[in-house]
């Protein structure tokens, strides 16, 4: 199983206020790495967030399939996974040669997960699956769901996740000079990464764990005992096993 945990693949734009289709970011070889794994395959298969909105599903569930395949990838079959075909769950995943767990609201992507039995499922039939935000976020074996606004501080911020790997993102991330000082969210950031260590990575950028080793591509921080600071920038490339943090994540999850 190959895993390729996103923060904004790039797969759309929006032109005189209309939504329409874009090739992937490539800016830090998001195209070229996929390839290394598939170039092309039968079904692509999209598992929705939203399981209950199904026009919102198609759309991008059809502009990411479009996507890929303008990208380079040569998909023949586009599959949506959500409450019209709940029942098929197992087939379409075992039929998949790519799996793109979408994003969207975090913990009702969990929910719908678990409704599933999707830890199980991709633990047994599983190819290469790529998640994007919400999706990158519930691949976690403890899922750390920082708040989006301050009317979400409250909310629950640790829940199990898939279980497939022991790395946490914090996606769309952008920094500046004075990150901390005085946005409640940023930090909240902070104080919540003396709890438990994870990782930052701005659009474009992306992590892939291949089961025996993990690699952070482009722009990436480590936020790890109420601090943070840049371990990549774009262009560039870095083993997750060069952080200490890591591999004490790691031992303690196992």
């Amino acid at each position: 199983m190959i895993l390729f945990l996103t923060s904004d693949i790039g797969a759309r734009k929006k032109e005189n206020g209309i939504r329409g289709v874009s090739e992937l970011n490539n800016i830090n070889n998001f195209v070229e790495e996929l390839q290394k794994y598939i170039t092309k395959g039968k079904n692509f298969l999209f598992i929705a967030s939203s399981p209950e909105n199904f026009e919102i599903n198609d759309f991008y569930g059809q502009l990411t399939f479009n996507s890929f395949n303008i990208s380079g990838f040569e998909f023949k079959n586009l599959q949506i996974l959500d409450y019209r075909n709940l029942q098929n769950a197992e087939n379409l995943i075992k039929e998949a040669s790519i799996i793109f767990l979408a994003g969207g609201n975090t913990i009702r992507e969990m929910q719908f997960f678990n409704e599933l039995n999707l830890s199980s499922l991709l633990k047994k039939y599983g190819p290469i699956i790529i998640g994007q935000s919400a999706g990158a976020l519930n691949l976690a074996h403890e899922v750390y769901c920082s708040p989006e606004d301050e009317n979400e501080i409250e909310n629950i911020r640790y829940f199990s996740g898939l279980g497939l790997t022991y790395i946490n993102i914090e996606p769309h991330f952008k920094n500046s000079p004075h990150f901390g000082e005085w946005s409640v969210l940023e930090r909240i950031l902070l104080e919540d990464s003396k709890k438990k260590p994870f990782i930052a990575i701005t659009d474009g950028s992306f992590i892939v764990d291949n089961g025996i080793e993990q690699t952070i591509f482009g722009e990436a921080y480590e936020f790890s005992k109420g601090d943070y600071k840049q371990i990549c920038e774009n262009g560039k490339k870095i083993s997750l096993h060069q952080l200490s943090f890591f591999k004490n994540q790691q031992n303690i999850e196992k």
